[in-house]
């Protein structure tokens, strides 16, 4: 089974059904659902998925997403060594540096983001969800 980081912005569009976004994202998930794909977040991402979606929806709302969100990923620990690596990276946005490290660090090689030019210091694979489903279909 193909593992994978994903990044809180293709969550997010597929949370909130963001345009044009929202299909690519969604795809990936059924993927997931369907047992083809293992989704991986960091622990960060929760907490800032469950902040967008309160602000956008309602609290109670972001809530009853998240516990459905927990049956399609997998979490992985923001450690004290992802932030050490973040700090002294040369990433220049500190939480880009997390996600990518704590993808390493959970023995991924693929990050799936819409920013793909934030992880140009990436030793990762990195894709947009359009270019990880061409490759992946």
């Amino acid at each position: 089974m193909t593992k994978v980081f994903i990044d809180s912005d293709v969550v997010l569009d597929f949370l909130t059904k963001r345009e044009p976004f929202h299909e690519a994202a969604m795809r990936i998930f059924e993927y997931a659902s369907r047992g083809k794909l293992k989704l991986f977040v960091s622990s960060l991402s929760v907490n800032n998925i469950n902040y967008v979606v309160s602000k956008l929806e309602s609290a109670k709302n972001a809530k009853k997403q998240l516990i459905a969100l927990l049956e399609l990923i997998e979490i992985l620990p923001v450690a004290k060594s992802t932030v050490k690596k973040s700090l002294f990276s040369d990433f220049r946005d500190f939480e880009d540096g997390l996600q990518n490290f704590c993808a390493e660090e959970g023995k991924l090689t693929t990050i799936i983001t819409r920013n793909t030019k934030d992880y140009s210091f990436s030793h990762l694979v990195i894709q947009t969800p359009r270019e990880f489903l061409a490759a992946f279909e």
